[in-house]
């Protein structure tokens, strides 16, 4: 990947907003995955894109406010936001409003770093979440396996869900779902839970899926007796 990592943080003055920063990790990742679909500039190892209150900004006047930051492969922008404001909005009109200053403030971004390839990569990822709605679930692994003489699609889903993540196991037929699974559930913004997953085989007549050898739920074994084609 061009992009290694993109992600929203929040901040009020000296604390934290953990809460509000792994609620919006799915939608970081969405925009990190669709940046990746296009861009093919100079790598990029970070995009942090900070959503501050105004008592941050006075506490750290060094910051530079509704402003990007650009060094060494890392890509900043700080951003201003009214925390009482936006907790009054829908779920829907966050992602909303988090996904437009994004989009701004990327833009402004990649002009400032002289980088026309980004500005292209932005716009693209933005119109693409919203043809998504602004769902950042994805298939993590997608392969096609023989059952019955038949070819017939796998996939490990990652799920990013209001009260955490989850990982399922689907196999479909044509566009027919015929059988699912869920793997796995964790709380959100756990990083590894992207990553754990390697592998779909059939291993004497069972569905196998591997991963990470220190992920203790991994493998996952399907007896192919419990599958109905």
């Amino acid at each position: 990947m061009k992009i290694g990592r993109t992600l929203f943080w929040f901040k009020d003055g000296d604390e934290q907003l953990n809460k509000l920063t792994d609620d919006f990790f799915g939608l970081g990742f969405l925009l990190n995955r669709l940046l990746n679909e296009k861009y093919d500039g100079k790598k990029i190892k970070f995009i942090n894109i900070d959503f501050f209150t105004e008592n941050t900004f006075k506490l750290y006047p060094i910051l530079p406010k509704e402003a990007p930051y650009c060094y060494n492969g890392h890509l900043r922008y700080y951003g201003v936001f009214d925390f009482h404001l936006f907790e009054s909005f829908s779920y829907e009109e966050r992602y909303n409003f988090v996904w437009e200053k994004a989009h701004k403030y990327l833009i402004e971004a990649a002009k400032n770093n002289k980088n026309p390839k980004l500005i292209e990569a932005v716009n693209y990822a933005y119109k693409k979440g919203l043809e998504l709605e602004l769902n950042p679930d994805f298939r993590v692994i997608d392969v096609f396996i023989p059952i019955d003489g038949k070819e017939v699609r796998a996939s490990i889903w990652i799920l990013f869900q209001k009260d955490g993540m989850a990982s399922k196991f689907t196999l479909q037929s044509s566009e027919n779902l015929i059988f699912e699974q869920v793997l796995d559930k964790t709380e959100k913004g756990v990083e590894i839970f992207l990553e754990m997953y390697k592998s779909i085989a059939i291993e004497n007549g069972n569905i196998v899926i591997k991963g990470r050898k220190d992920i203790a739920s991994l493998p996952v074994k399907i007896p192919l007796s419990k599958i109905i084609i």
